[in-house]
């Protein structure tokens, strides 16, 4: 069943998941300044202080939505909305503690802050170089910039990873590259919403060790005669 709202003149056929993700939070990002009794118990939890909502629309499989689709394919009844939250103050992803490598297994144990027990993958490294090589092929684009949500929520997605298609797995991954510094976080102003700039990311090539794309080809040295001799001899011929 589709969704349709026509009380609040949302045209919800000509919005598109993004731009439907982007209301979202907007709408939820102006909660911080309600004044409303009625909100402010639940403020911590749908607008809290130094954070920035990020929305994902996903169908009733977990996966988000097709970044083309109209907002009338998100249906309330069978898909979901998932709220994560971004530090405005800082470029970071939280970082995880300190790990313990097990010497088998297919997991690495850990503890939160709470003293609950974290599972991290065993193939952590080579989910990093993946995602890596997806933030390069990215950058190939020709885009102004590259969005961290858009890259995370959207880009990623796309590729044939065992890990991608979860977004707690993908979150984590991301941070896991951002605290090695292969990934660099930064940010850049967002004329919708000045109080909240976009984080954008880009590949730390060093770090990774990726070259520069201007690095991949290298002049090649040509022997007998030059193009242009040839073109000459050619017409001489004619």
């Amino acid at each position: 069943m589709k969704s349709q709202n026509t009380s609040n003149n949302v045209d919800l056929i000509n919005l598109s998941i993004p731009d439907a993700e982007e209301m979202i939070e907007e709408a939820l990002n102006e909660l911080a300044s309600s004044t409303d009794p009625g909100l402010m118990p639940a403020l911590p939890f749908l607008a809290p202080p130094g954070y920035q909502a990020i929305v994902e629309l996903c169908g009733e499989n977990g996966r988000s939505k097709r970044r083309n689709a109209s907002a009338d394919s998100w249906s309330p009844e069978e898909d979901e909305v998932r709220i994560y939250f971004e530090r405005i103050d800082g470029d970071e992803i939280a970082p995880r503690p300190a790990r313990a490598q097990h010497a088998a297994g297919n997991v690495i144990d850990d503890e939160d802050d709470d003293g609950q027990e974290v599972l991290i993958p065993a193939d952590l490294d080579a989910r990093v170089k993946e995602l890596c090589a997806a933030l390069a092929e990215a950058e190939r684009g020709g885009h102004a910039f590259i969005a961290l949500k858009w890259f995370r929520d959207s880009f990623l997605p796309r590729k044939a990873f065992r890990w991608n298609q979860n977004p707690e797995s993908r979150q984590a991954v991301l941070a896991e590259a951002i605290q090695r510094g292969v990934v660099v976080t930064s940010k850049i102003a967002n004329p919708k919403t000045p109080a909240y700039p976009t984080t954008t990311i880009r590949l730390n090539r060093a770090e990774a060790g990726i070259p520069d794309e201007a690095q991949r080809f290298h002049p090649v040295t040509a022997h007998g005669e030059s193009i242009a001799e040839a073109i000459e001899e050619e017409r001489g011929n004619l």
